[in-house]
């Protein structure tokens, strides 16, 4: 049986997340990034990408069936974090699959594989498993596209890969449940209501072969991005 010092792990690019998660994601796993939203899964996965790109020397790709590139790249340069850049250096690339109709989402996925491959790219996004299953009308065919992201994006090409998941708020569930269990990690942001002020937490709620914290965490946004704190009680 594999221990846990074992595995080989990446660094996050979260400041306070490693130390909960013995050091980093294992490489090559699924990581579903659930929550409400405006919790920070745009941001959370962008700064993963970004990272990885500038400090370990790790292309990563972005693929978002919600988001358009213009209104990405704006977003996350509010953070310092320059995508621009990166994509006019080879280091990342952006595959804007809004426009995606359900018959094109084989394509699309085909599409996905192809440029990782291209980009000899090691961190990759979903943005997000919502607005793919969105396509579909039985959840045999979610399970087949989920499959699919598993077998062949992160476990043949190798890819550490973060799939977003909107959660409604209020609801506890993370999208249709399926994803939970292929899932080798699953790390829920939330937005809560704290008298009169919005706050944001997070919580690990599963990591493959990890000894994770169990308590939930402040999730503070700076200047540079996503920060992990302890909470006081």
């Amino acid at each position: 049986m594999e221990t846990y010092e074992k595995i080989e792990r990446i660094p996050t690019g979260i400041p306070g997340l490693d130390n909960l998660i013995q050091g980093g994601f294992p490489r090559g796993s699924l990581i579903v990034v659930a929550g409400n939203p405006g919790s920070g899964k745009t941001i959370f996965s962008g700064q993963f990408l970004y990272f990885g790109a500038v400090n370990c020397g790790e292309r990563g790709v972005y693929v978002s069936f919600a988001e358009s590139h213009k209104n990405f790249i704006s977003n996350l340069s509010s953070f310092g974090f320059n995508f621009s850049r990166l994509e006019k250096e080879g280091k990342f690339r952006f595959l804007d699959m809004v426009t995606m109709k359900e018959e094109g989402v084989t394509t699309a996925l085909e599409t996905v594989i192809n440029e990782i491959y291209a980009l000899n790219a090691k961190r990759l996004v979903i943005d997000s498993f919502t607005a793919i299953t969105q396509a579909f009308k039985e959840k045999i065919d979610v399970r087949t596209v989920l499959h699919t992201i598993l077998g062949k994006i992160v476990r043949e090409v190798g890819c550490t890969t973060l799939l977003l998941v909107e959660v409604p708020i209020g609801e506890q569930r993370i999208g249709l449940s399926i994803e939970e269990f292929i899932a080798d990690g699953i790390i829920v942001l939330e937005t809560i209501i704290d008298g009169l002020e919005i706050r944001r937490r997070a919580i690990i709620r599963k990591m493959r072969g990890t000894e994770h914290s169990l308590k939930y965490h402040n999730l503070i946004f700076s200047k540079n991005g996503i920060i992990f704190t302890p909470m006081v009680t």
